[in-house]
């Protein structure tokens, strides 16, 4: 899967994509092309607005790439083929999202189809990266002194207040457990309590069914904050290949005065660092993002009509 050029690994893999499949898409059937140049993966559905539909397992961001292979032309072309073959699903729509920019498989998305169909362009979607390959120290003296300087403050202030930093690789054997202590750190934050987090419906559902797939693995790394025996922070994510994907973080609102998502993250970036990680992905675009990464990844979704 990693040989596939420019796409964002992580959320195309299967990790991602079935855990997204089975939260938000369950009632959607999978179709599994395994043809000779790698693989498309995608999930047919009806609208009464657009008919039938194909789209990727993973619809809801659009981060996931449908197409895993080396051949990018043999496998779009395979593809093409199966669209074009009666005994394939009916379709109306399709939607191929995680397409690179400026990529060659976004020029070989429109060489293919744009005789044969109408094609529109979604939103890009941008991931941000802090580049770790150097280390902590040297990914820190690559930032702002503003921000140095804060994230000194915040680790002095940690350690007077004596927090405990755990750091966690589970393995499907106690993940489950682990899991609810984030979901007991989560129900007291901010977005637990504004219900905008993950403690119920598919978001929760999302991690129930990634966190054991990641730890099966050994690609779950966690870090939990503790002051004195409560917990009062977590940051989440799965590593492939040189790469780790944050997930989630979050923390006990009534600790909020230690600055805790600057130290899971800063404690993350150490410690995967040690381990020979050489990139944080940071995830979809948000401000404070920015400031803790070094460069980006962009993709775009095609919209393609019958």
């Amino acid at each position: 899967m990693q040989e596939t050029d420019g796409i964002d690994h992580f959320c195309s893999s299967l990790d991602w994509i079935l855990p997204a499949h089975a939260a938000f898409i369950a009632d959607q059937r999978m179709h599994l092309l395994k043809g000779e140049h790698g693989y498309v993966m995608l999930a047919s559905g009806f609208s009464p607005q657009v008919g039938r539909y194909l789209q990727p397992l993973e619809a809801v961001w659009r981060l996931a790439s449908p197409f895993v292979g080396s051949d990018i032309e043999g496998l779009v072309a395979e593809f093409n083929d199966h669209l074009r073959n009666s005994n394939f699903v009916d379709w109306n729509l399709l939607c191929l999202s995680g397409i690179p920019v400026e990529s060659r498989l976004s020029e070989v998305i429109v060489e293919t189809f744009r005789s044969q169909y109408r094609i529109g362009l979604g939103d890009d979607m941008r991931r941000f990266i802090a580049d770790i390959s150097g280390g902590s120290a040297v990914w820190l003296a690559n930032r702002s002194a503003k921000f140095r300087a804060n994230i000194r403050r915040v680790l002095k202030r940690a350690s007077e207040a004596s927090l405990e930093v755990e750091y966690l690789r589970p393995t499907e054997k106690d993940v489950d457990e682990l899991y609810q202590r984030i979901l007991s750190i989560e129900a007291k934050s901010w977005k637990g309590m504004s219900d905008t987090g993950i403690l119920d419906g598919a978001m929760k559902k999302f991690y129930e069914k990634m966190l054991p797939r990641l730890a099966r693995r050994d690609g779950a790394r966690v870090i939990i904050v503790k002051k004195d025996t409560k917990d009062i922070a977590f940051v989440f994510g799965g590593i492939l290949g040189n790469t780790y994907r944050g997930l989630q973080m979050s923390y006990d609102n009534d600790f909020r005065k230690f600055s805790l998502g600057n130290l899971v993250q800063f404690k993350m970036i150490d410690w995967l660092s040690r381990e020979g990680i050489e990139n944080y992905d940071l995830g979809s675009e948000l401000e404070y993002k920015t400031r803790w990464s070094d460069k980006s990844l962009t993709t775009t979704t095609f919209w393609i009509w019958r």
